[in-house]
């Protein structure tokens, strides 16, 4: 080994010798004797395993409560039962507790020990009474395993016996659909479990598995006419031929350190830079409720965490201060340490949800960065500067105006590049508003947000940049998203190798504050174009009318809360009866701002969010008929006027025909209609309101009369309607028009 090129090495054929690394590092093919294979030196089943269902109601599959079981509800429970593998939970969306009582081996004291555990379904590992780290089981390969000691580091006696309490969801990664991912949920999901059992994890053979990934990567993507891509493919096939022998640890690191050369040959000052950060977009509802998402942020963000211990230059990127609230509520332990990581776990966004871009009212978007900064500010010490919406289906053109009034300069979006037809001509550009406000807006050229750590999706970053010449570096985001899970410890390896690699764009660990730093001077943001106007998503369209209903009640629930605001501030205002009810109407907005997220407003949620949406939509309504009934008894002479009122909370006179409340005959010109219900005409000053007391009378008379032939003919002093005898309307005219 002291002479590493000495070893035979010819790749007649490129193709070959690719598939040759793939299968030496397969997971599929030929582990009997592949590198892959003397991944795991040793393995010990779990036998100590007991069970419990949850013992909340709350856990139960039908339940809305937001409110999960955590560790403090079992510790001292003793209705735990032994189970072993195969044991099956049920049903979709339930919750459930495992616990292990694990003994690692003496001699493994100096070893690398991972728990692998997986239930079929979802779960968080709870150690010490703390939440630690999420467990993804089924089809999701990305996170079964759990370190409990690390190489090099002597175990004590605690470290060697512990108890580990797992939280297990009835549920995939992607909700429970029945045979597709997006089709309804299946009702009766069973989640089996497959694998508890202890492993000794071989670090060398790790490593050199990593630097085989990305020499293949690289010999497999870059130009044929690289000359970087067949060393890689060269130097592959030697670390293939010299480790393929039988294992000998001291080989295999001398592979490894041999790789490292490589990866140390720098790149040249022009390659693009990336700058690389962890991010886990969670839908905050989508084919699972807002509780399920409370448990998954829990999951994915413990992930995260766990994984800054051992990575010091990962930084994590998280948006949406709900998510953000319910950990604080749920989970304070997580939220803490959140709190006390916040210079790498950043905060981005500014808005309380990723909300739709195109329904809500420009209130609600203003009260979603409201209520968003208002959040990062006291609990952060800073607002959000990176407006983050990622996913929604178009944006409005009246959000940079709203972004900078918010203190935000910066967007970031990848959405459009879904378009259907035309493909967007930049990816680093200004944005303009309808007001001529301008904010620095970016879409990775990789298309993603949830990117791998591959070769292929640095280059094609790289390859796919519409402003050559005018930037010299984009972001990118690393983690699994949609459903959670975050970063893992490969992605970070494969990024790590690839820092300054010659022939791959570079990559720079940072937050997304730090690249949008390149664009605060005028001599790098006068190179950039501008495009003006709405940013248009040509897909989706259906999100403008799917679930009318939904739509409807957000804007009338838009329109309450201003009534209750406009109506309290007044009797605040003027009489000074009523403390203002800030507290109500908090709870209400957040209600509603939750409901604006991207896959509810639209519609494109499985039919039991819908049951929680509308719910919630009953509670903002109660909540603020309530306050506008409380306000109004205190502004109107203290409730005991004999009178009936109109109220206008518009900004102009209004005249109108109104519907007075049930049994109320004390206004003269009043009228019942077939419906029972009875109307009148009223009218009121902007911002104000008048009494009903039937001196109001219309300013045109209105007639009506009947020909031979049975036609009705109505008119006032505007229209003219003639109705035959069928009770069709045949003619309707504007009388000025027609005479």
């Amino acid at each position: 080994m002291d002479d590493f090129n000495s070893s035979v090495c010819v790749a007649k054929n490129k193709r070959a010798t690719l598939e040759r690394i793939e299968k030496y590092i397969s997971s599929v093919y030929f582990t009997d004797c592949n590198l892959r294979g003397r991944l795991f030196k040793e393995r010990l089943p779990i036998e100590n395993i007991y069970y419990r269902a949850c013992p909340l109601a709350a856990c139960s599959d039908d339940s809305s409560s937001l409110v999960p079981s955590t560790y403090d509800d079992v510790k001292d429970d003793s209705k735990f039962e032994k189970i072993s593998i195969g044991f099956q939970m049920h049903k979709t969306w339930s919750a459930h507790w495992i616990r292990l009582e694990v003994t690692i081996p003496e001699k493994w004291i100096n070893e690398e020990v991972h728990l692998f555990f997986d239930c079929g379904g979802e779960a968080l590992l709870w150690e010490n009474g703390q939440p630690v780290q999420g467990l993804s089981g089924a089809e999701y390969q990305d996170r079964k395993n759990y370190v409990l000691l690390k190489k090099g580091v002597k175990a004590t006696e605690t470290q060697l016996r512990r108890t580990l309490y797992i939280q297990v969801s009835c549920t995939g990664m992607f909700g429970a659909g029945a045979k597709m991912m997006i089709a309804p949920p299946e009702t009766d999901r069973t989640c089996t479990l497959q694998q508890a059992e202890l492993v000794v994890v071989d670090r060398a053979v790790r490593d050199l598995i990593l630097d085989l990934e990305v020499f293949h990567d690289m010999a497999k993507h870059l130009p044929e006419q690289s000359h970087r891509g067949f060393q890689a493919l060269y130097l592959a096939n030697q670390i293939v031929n010299r480790s393929i022998q039988p294992a000998v640890e001291s080989s295999l690191v001398q592979c490894h350190l041999k790789a490292a050369e490589f990866f140390a040959e720098r790149n040249g000052e022009s390659q693009l830079t990336l700058y690389a950060a962890g991010h886990c977009h969670i839908d905050t509802a989508w084919l699972w409720r807002y509780k399920e998402t409370v448990k998954k942020c829990a999951r994915s963000w413990s992930s995260v965490l766990q994984l800054m211990e051992d990575y010091p230059e990962l930084v994590f990127a998280c948006s949406q201060a709900q998510q953000f609230e319910w950990v604080k509520e749920f989970y304070p332990d997580i939220f803490s340490r959140i709190q006390h990581m916040k210079e790498r776990f950043v905060p981005v966004g500014g808005t309380w949800v990723e909300m739709d871009g195109n329904i809500p009212s420009g209130e609600s978007f203003v009260r979603q960065f409201l209520y968003g900064q208002r959040f990062f500010e006291e609990n952060f010490g800073a607002i959000c500067n990176v407006f983050w919406l990622p996913d929604t289906f178009g944006y409005s053109a009246q959000l940079p105006q709203i972004c900078k009034l918010s203190g935000v300069d910066f967007f970031l979006t990848q959405k459009i590049s879904w378009n259907l037809v035309n493909k967007f001509p930049h990816h680093t550009f200004w944005w303009e508003g309808i007001d001529g406000s301008r904010m620095v807006t970016h879409f990775p050229p990789g298309d993603s947000y949830g990117m791998e750590g591959k070769v292929e999706e640095l280059l094609k970053t790289s390859q796919n940049c519409l402003d050559k010449g005018r930037v010299r570096e984009a972001v990118y985001l690393f983690g699994f998203g949609d459903g959670g899970g975050g970063p893992t410890a490969d992605m970070i390896e494969r990024l790590r190798r690839m820092q300054d690699n010659d022939g791959i764009p570079r990559v720079k660990f940072a937050s997304p504050y730090a690249f949008f730093d390149n664009y605060r001077t005028e001599s790098k943001t006068s190179q950039l174009c501008t495009w003006r106007g709405e940013l248009y998503l040509e897909l989706h369209q259906g999100t403008f009318t799917t679930h009318a209903n939904v739509k409807r009640s957000n804007r009338k629930c838009e329109f309450a809360l201003r009534n209750a605001e406009t109506i309290s501030s007044w009797n605040m205002l003027t009489r000074g009866h009523l403390e203002y009810p800030q507290s109500e109407l908090n709870k209400a907005w957040k209600k509603l701002l939750l409901n604006q997220f991207h896959d509810v407003l639209p519609g494109t949620s499985i039919q039991t969010v819908y049951e929680d949406v509308h719910q919630y939509y009953k509670e903002i309504a109660d909540s603020c008929n309530d306050v506008i009934e409380r306000a109004l008894a205190a502004l109107l002479t203290g409730g005991q006027s004999e009178n009936v009122y109109a109220v206008n909370t518009l900004s102009w006179t209004r005249r109108e025909v109104v519907t007075l409340p049930n049994g109320e005959n004390r206004v003269s010109t009043s009228q019942t209609l077939l419906d029972g219900s009875t109307v009148a005409l009223a009218e009121a000053p902007s911002f104000g309101y008048a009494v009903i007391d039937g001196r109001t009378q219309h300013s045109q008379s209105v007639a009506a009369s009947q020909n031979e032939s049975g036609e009705i003919t109505v008119e006032n002093g505007i229209l003219r309607a003639i109705i035959d005898a069928g009770g069709r309307v045949v003619s309707l005219k504007v009388k000025a028009a027609s005479s």
